[in-house]
């Protein structure tokens, strides 16, 4: 029975161990690779490669070498990459395997990106790194293009893994493997369409200028600046301007929502000004002047302060709804009998209609191709030509209605100079009148004018007085709460530092002390330790007899809080020592302190509704209070854990594992004096 059981055992043993071996292949293997081939000399591969999002920015190639972050990878399920407006780090991952005799390369086919590094094995199997992105010079790179190359060395018949880290706030990023024959031929086509895209703008820029000059109007002048700044606007976003003029505006590249800013505004004041909207739609002039204009002045100060990601989500918002109030702007105009304004329509169709291929090209949604990438250009080239008629149309306009205009502006200046000299005579009386009467008013309105300052000084002192009570009592960003809610809600904190000081024999000092000379030196004590908490930021809780209680880390959560806390209970210690030595000169018996600190999470709140106050609850501030109890006269006993957060910053001494009340053995240190 026994030689049957582990004959049974055995093949059960083998059985497993040859399944493990069928399915071993499988999951090594199981990675999707990409095959090159003459046959095929262009591809996207987003739904070829394997993406995982390096949120805190900390995973590095090694990590990636090692394989202790494989199984973050996930299989793409787009034609291309597509994390949307987000400041983000990405690993991208991807096996090629080379049947073909061409020489292949990486396109990353979106100049909008900050940093890359693509990894590829060189002929040892170690890895190394190329750097690439907006953020570098273009002399610096090796393929001078205005997008980002890399070299796949794969030779023929053999297969590599290549890593690409990706970071920049706006993460759309189409991935091409692409022989070298065939980018030279994608590409000529590129730049021809760029050629005649940027010889075109040169044109309407040369022939409206010599308009303005023949004219002297100065819409042609608002119509040139948007051109101008539009075609920036584009050579910034698709990486002509560093192809075109090198490293002097590499500068740019930073400040990339700071250029359409600037063309937003450019477009509204060019807008307004051939729909007059002054005159035909007040309220969308208003509208354009008092919310869209600033919120570009704020969208380019956000950018220059480098918020980048907040100014282009910001950009594409206001963009949106501006191109929306310029239609419907146009509509008004139109419907006014306008007819120049159609055109204006028209512009406003074309390039929407080729921003939304663009966009849709981004998302996938769309197939990648000539068309689609240049769609913007398209689009805006239309656009440029629809103001330019509507601009043509409106200067024809305005002359025929000058020319009327003149006519009956001549009949009414007769007309006008006649009524004028009688109601001269007319108002010469009334403002005598007038004058009187503002006088009187005038000096009623000055005693009011005093009464009133007066009024104003005493309110404005009576509510300084009311804050500082109530910002006396409570933090900062609770006493806001109380004042919007009429309440504070409580809330939960991961780190807080809680301290607890207590005076050694206090009961027995009191014994011999009166009451009032008692309170006067509670008072002097705890009056120097609220310097203290002040100075170092950290926020009293309340006293309880001859108790302190104080915590750090809120209501605004700090890294630093346990080193603060701990630094001002050192504070604290010598003062008291410097305090023990002056009364014992005085021949009076001093108050010997213990100081207790723990570290840990919190509840926080204002207890009751009436004589409220700021408190703190949790298992923490039972075992700072416990620190504090197990502790020595005029040493500073914390937990172990304040003491992993401040190691590095103060010598402390191990007392060991010590019994404290209700919390088992804990270990505690001496806080003995900060590191040089």
């Amino acid at each position: 029975m026994s030689r049957q059981k582990t004959g049974l055992n055995g093949f059960l043993v083998a059985s497993v161990l040859l399944a493990a071996i069928c399915l071993l292949p499988g999951m090594v293997f199981g990675q999707k690779k990409i095959i090159l081939t003459d046959s095929n000399p262009s591809m996207l591969i987003g739904k070829s490669i394997y993406f995982f999002e390096d949120q805190k920015k900390q995973i590095e190639i090694g990590d990636l070498l090692s394989g202790k972050v494989n199984n973050r990878f996930k299989l793409y399920d787009k034609d291309a990459p597509n994390f949307g407006n987000v400041e983000l780090r990405t690993w991208n991952k991807f096996t090629v395997i080379n049947h073909s005799t061409s020489q292949w390369s990486l396109l990353v086919d979106s100049y909008s990106l900050d940093t890359l590094y693509f990894y590829y094995p060189d002929s040892s199997g170690n890895y190394q790194n190329i750097k690439s992105g907006r953020s570098l010079p273009l002399s610096a790179r090796k393929y001078k293009s205005s997008v980002y190359v890399f070299d796949l060395l794969v030779p023929p018949g053999d297969s590599a893994t290549f890593y690409l880290r990706v970071e920049s706030f706006f993460m759309q990023y189409p991935l091409i493997l692409m022989t070298k024959e065939k980018f030279v031929e994608v590409y000529h086509k590129k730049d021809r369409v760029e050629g005649f895209y940027y010889g075109f703008l040169l044109l309407l820029v040369l022939y409206n200028l010599f308009l303005y000059f023949s004219a002297g109007d100065k819409s042609y002048l608002y119509y040139i600046a948007y051109v101008i700044f539009n075609g920036l606007l584009i050579a910034q976003l698709k990486g002509f301007v560093a192809e075109l003029w090198g490293d002097r505006l590499h500068f740019m590249w930073q400040y990339s929502p700071f250029v359409i800013g600037i063309t937003g505004s450019v477009t509204f004041l060019f807008g307004q000004n051939i729909l007059g909207t002054k005159v035909h739609a007040p309220w969308m002039h208003k509208l354009i002047n008092f919310v869209f204009l600033p919120l570009y002045g704020l969208i380019c100060i956000l950018s220059l302060a480098g918020h980048n990601l907040l100014a282009s989500n910001l950009n594409q918002i206001v963009g949106m709804a501006g191109l929306l109030l310029l239609y419907f702007s146009a509509i008004i105009v139109y419907r006014k009998g306008f007819r120049f304004a159609r055109f204006f329509l028209l512009a406003c169709f074309f390039y929407f209609f080729g921003v939304t291929i663009y966009v849709l090209k981004a998302f996938t949604i769309l197939p990648h191709n000539t068309f689609t990438n240049n769609a913007i250009e398209i689009g805006s080239t239309f656009q440029m030509i629809m103001f330019a008629f509507t601009l043509a149309d409106k200067v024809r306009a305005y002359k025929r209605e000058k020319s009327a205009a003149q006519k009956e502006t001549i009949a009414l200046l007769k007309e006008n100079e006649r009524i004028i000299r009688e109601q001269n005579k007319l108002l010469e009386i009334k403002v005598d009148e007038r004058t009187k009467e503002l006088q009187e008013t005038l000096d009623d309105l000055e005693v009011s004018q005093i009464q009133l300052q007066e009024t104003n000084q005493l309110i404005t002192k009576e509510k300084e007085i009311s804050e500082n009570l109530l910002l006396n009592i409570l933090p900062y960003e609770t006493a806001q709460e109380l004042k919007m809610k009429g309440k504070a809600d409580a809330k939960f904190y991961q780190d807080v530092t809680v301290m607890f000081t207590d005076f050694k024999d206090f009961t027995g000092i009191t014994e011999f002390m009166e009451p009032d000379k008692l309170v006067a030196e509670l008072d002097y004590c705890f009056r120097a330790f609220d310097a203290i908490m002040e100075k170092y930021d950290i926020e009293k809780i309340k006293t309880i007899g001859d108790s302190y209680m104080a915590a750090s880390g809120l209501p605004v959560p700090d890294e630093s809080s346990a080193r603060r806390m701990v630094s001002a209970a050192i504070e604290i210690k010598n003062f008291m020592e410097e305090y023990k030595e002056e009364k014992i000169r005085q021949q009076i018996r001093p108050f010997e302190i213990r100081i207790g600190v723990h570290t840990g999470p919190i509840v926080a709140g204002i207890v009751g509704s009436k004589k409220f106050a700021y408190d703190i609850w949790g298992d923490t501030v039972n075992t700072a209070s416990r620190m504090e109890s197990s502790g020595e006269q005029g040493k500073i006993n914390i937990s172990g854990a304040t003491y992993v957060l401040i190691k590095n910053h103060f010598q402390c001494t191990y007392r060991g594992k010590i019994t404290a009340k209700s919390k088992g053995e804990v270990d505690m240190y001496f806080v003995e004096a900060e590191r040089s």
